[in-house]
Order: C-alpha cells, then structure tokens, then sequence
C-alpha cells in the first residue's frame, strides 16, 4: 500500500459541500506532484521547480493526471501519470503510474543508493575511530592513522576533520551528502543536492525526462 502524504490532500469544494460536486483542484494537484517528485528526485529539482497539470483522465475510480515539470529553462516532456483518488471532501494523490513512474523510480533510485552506501561507510569509520579512541585515547586526525586499526577507507572521498575533542566527516556525490559528527549525530545524515546545471536548458529534467512519450 503506498505511502499517503499529509500535502496529497486536496480540497476540492471548501466547506460548503454542494451536492453533486466533481471539480478536481489542478492547483492542488500540481502541489502534491510537486511534493511527491522532488522529495524522491532532488536531484532535479530547485525553489524554482514547478509543475503543471495537462490534462485530467477521469478514471473508474479516481483521476489520473498528465503532468509536466519545469524548473526556468529546464523542463520535462509530458509525463504519465500521477493517480489521485477521493477521499471525503478532497482527494489523495496515491502513486506515479507507469510509463513514468519506471522512469523515476531508475533516477530517484541513484539518490538512495548513494545514500546507503555513504551510510554505510560513515558507520565502518565511526566504528574505527571508536577502536583508535579505545587504544590511543584520541581520535584519529586522520585516515591514515586509523591503519592501526585495521581500517580500510572506501575508494570514495571522505572529508574528515577533528574539532574540540570531536570528528566530523563528510561524503559527497552529484547525488547526495552525507555527514557524520560525533559530538551530536548517533547516525550519519544524508541530504539530495539539486544538479549543478538545475534551471538551464537541456537541464537534469530534460536529461531524465525530456523524451516524447
């Protein structure tokens, strides 16, 4: 069952109901697909993103809406299909349907991926600098002395640096970064970065998404 978001929630007709009522809000709707495609995808996406409906199918059971996305000069194909159904006085957005949702689930798929394995590198030195810490009583100021412990860093960057008795490191793709600092976090965390090209023309959206259906 999909997750629901509190932002699918769609007020369609105030709060005088009139009976009969069928409006579908695109404004609202164009929220919620923005919210949805931009929290798994931030990689292409800016305060400038926007997204505008299309057209709306009416389906047997709810609506089915044809969407296109666009950031300044970057701007996506129409895209199909984001699926929203009623749910009391408003509606939900529940899913991206296929062809899309293939698509972004490919491209959304590269920002968790970083983000698990920097996690995972994250937490392989925290447990060596918790064996240096054991042994030498101070942290390691650097990779390189954590070789005493046996560590073996990943063949990926890491920034790391100590400060007041405490370490901090640092893991960046075009994806993601991730930190780790030990005078505050238990867990390393991970945030999407937006493209360095987000906004230009034949931009990250059109990358991924351009192409005519």
């Amino acid at each position: 069952m999909p997750r629901i978001r509190r932002s699918g929630l769609l007020v369609l007709c105030g709060l005088t109901l009139l009976a009969g009522c069928d409006s579908f809000d695109k404004d609202g709707a164009a929220l919620a697909i923005r919210d949805r495609f931009c929290e798994g995808w931030p990689y292409g996406c800016t305060d400038s993103t926007q997204v505008f409906v299309e057209k709306v199918n009416k389906t047997r059971n709810g609506r089915q809406v044809l969407f296109r996305v666009r950031d300044r000069a970057d701007e996506t194909a129409r895209l199909s299909a984001a699926y929203f159904e009623p749910r009391g006085d408003g509606w939900i957005f529940l899913l991206f349907e296929k062809p899309f949702n293939d698509r972004f689930q490919a491209e959304a798929g590269r920002v968790g991926q970083h983000s698990r394995a920097f996690t995972d590198h994250l937490m392989e030195l925290k447990s060596a600098q918790r064996w240096f810490l054991s042994i030498y009583s101070r942290y390691a100021r650097t990779l390189a002395e954590l070789d005493s412990v046996s560590y073996k860093p990943p063949d990926l960057p890491i920034e790391m640096t100590l400060s007041g008795g405490d370490w901090r490191a640092v893991m960046r793709s075009q994806y993601v970064r991730c930190e780790f600092d030990s005078g505050r976090m238990q867990l390393p965390s991970c945030s999407g970065l937006s493209a360095l090209n987000a906004g230009v023309g034949d931009g990250p959206l059109f990358t991924a998404f351009g192409a005519a259906e």
